[in-house]
């Protein structure tokens, strides 16, 4: 990457027998892994799309040491984790310079996606946010705020239990019965057992990781900055209705109101009953699976 930072790609391919209809540039969410998406990968190159999906700065295989988990630069981490999508990209064009390039983000994907967007959305054909949110720029501020503390008195790679409480300890908050902190990504309990059991998942951000990623955050709810996209760049929003990070719903009406305030001129949204943040990991996934094909068959 551009700072010389080593970044984990995957590249899967249709079989040769199948037509290649495009390319899907998948941008996975906080503590996890590129390697969790594997049945939607199948699903995808099944159809007929090329896949690029690669591990974070601070996840999955991008890490060199355990005390790198949450860590994605001394500064400006968020931006050198956009400035890695965009290399990607650069390698996509150069590869299939003849295909249309659709970007999916997840949870923080979805924000590094919307980032993405606002800074580089001439170079994609399309963008589908799944498990997004549009928090107050008050409390982000806040948020900032203490992580810059915290990241100047505490070092930048200290874990911050109380920020990793305000940030994601809440996220239970409506579920009664949960067995362990991430009962919230997902209603199939065996999701969240291979979450919890796989040791590159899970992890708390360092103080540099949280003030990047309020900075981020930050950045994706400016108007201003909204307004920065192509206005005919084709979006779609999917997430759960109860999912916690888009508060059921709420926060991710939030964002797809913000970007039609912004004029971009199709804007899609769907939110699916029964179904918590990881929407690509339920039980009823293929549903979920069958909507995004279809939306990209009609829409790119």
């Amino acid at each position: 990457m551009v700072d010389g930072q080593d970044i984990e790609l995957y590249i899967y391919e249709p079989h040769a027998d199948i037509r290649t209809r495009g390319v899907i540039q998948l941008v996975h969410g906080s503590c996890e892994h590129a390697g969790r998406y594997e049945a939607f990968i199948n699903y995808l190159t099944d159809k007929g799309y090329i896949v690029y999906a690669n591990d974070h700065r601070g996840h999955g295989k991008s890490v060199s040491s355990p005390e790198d988990y949450g860590y994605f630069g001394e500064e400006d981490g968020w931006q050198m984790m956009v400035d890695d999508l965009k290399s990607i990209n650069d390698l996509i064009h150069a590869h299939n310079p003849e295909l249309p390039i659709v970007m999916l983000g997840h949870s923080m994907g979805s924000f590094l996606a919307r980032h993405y967007a606002i800074d580089y959305g001439e170079t994609i054909n399309g963008l589908i946010l799944s498990g997004t949110a549009h928090n107050p720029k008050f409390l982000l501020k806040i948020g900032q705020f203490v992580s810059r503390l915290a990241k100047r008195y505490q070092g930048s790679k200290h874990r911050n239990k109380l920020i990793n409480q305000l940030s994601y300890g809440t996220f239970n908050r409506n579920l009664p019965n949960a067995k362990t902190a991430s009962d919230w990504i997902c209603y199939d309990e065996e999701v969240v057992r291979e979450f919890v059991a796989d040791s590159s998942c899970g992890f708390i951000f360092t103080n540099a990781g949280f003030y990047d990623l309020f900075t981020g955050l930050l950045y994706i709810t400016d108007d201003k900055n909204i307004e920065k996209m192509p206005h005919d760049l084709p979006v779609l929003f999917i997430s759960g209705e109860d999912d916690p990070v888009g508060e059921e719903g709420k926060m991710v009406k939030k964002a797809f109101h913000a970007m039609q305030k912004a004029q971009l001129i199709n804007v899609q949204i769907k939110l699916y009953p029964q179904m918590l943040h990881e929407i690509l990991n339920e039980k009823n996934k293929l549903e979920v699976y069958e909507d995004i094909y279809n939306w990209l068959e009609t829409n790119i």
